[in-house]
């Protein structure tokens, strides 16, 4: 790779000035349209929960975290972590642009995501996801996240295998088994 061709260096930090909503649902968008053929729809999907994340945080920030990635002075990457209730947690949003994979970063989103679910002392994270997705399955079971429902559905223009991943918590022993189900 010449220097050219490196990328610009990356941090990680919290998801919390102007714009960095907006851009996190303009790379879900293109991303998902550009590799899986989905539609609008993932986009106001993706925009929805954001709007109503920020509206939560706005009076209680306990609500959760969003963190993004910004190199070369742009978000190119994000994750983030809601309360679902019940001393549970939602992992959302977790993306990163193409030209950023392989660095590092998706493991250092995650890890900064379990930090703080541990931190709140949640006993368990769960999130919602697509068949398909191997990279970012990979960096789940890595987590301890095992897969705990599959399901056919039809949404953002196409038909996909929704599926679940659950982790506890609460001891480092027990990653990898089930958390009791939360509402998506």
């Amino acid at each position: 790779m010449t220097a050219t061709q490196n990328p610009a260096p990356a941090v990680i930090r919290p998801g919390t000035e102007p714009g960095d909503l907006g851009m996190v649902t303009l790379l879900h968008g293109r991303l998902y349209a550009a590799e899986h053929g989905m539609d609008q729809t993932m986009e106001a999907y993706v925009a929805r929960g954001l709007g109503e994340f920020a509206a939560a945080r706005a009076h209680d920030e306990a609500a959760g975290r969003l963190w993004v990635v910004e190199a070369g002075g742009r978000v190119v990457g994000s994750i983030g972590v809601t309360d679902a209730g019940n001393s549970r947690a939602q992992l959302r949003w977790f993306l990163l642009d193409p030209a950023q994979r392989g660095r590092g970063l998706g493991a250092r989103l995650m890890a900064t995501a379990l930090a703080y679910g541990r931190d709140r002392g949640f006993t368990g994270l769960f999130l919602w996801t697509i068949a398909g997705l191997d990279p970012a399955h990979q960096l789940y079971r890595a987590a301890g996240f095992t897969l705990t429902e599959s399901r056919p559905v039809h949404q953002w223009g196409r038909d996909v295998l929704e599926q679940r991943f659950d982790l506890l918590l609460d001891v480092a022993a027990t990653a990898g088994t089930r958390c009791e189900p939360a509402a998506r």
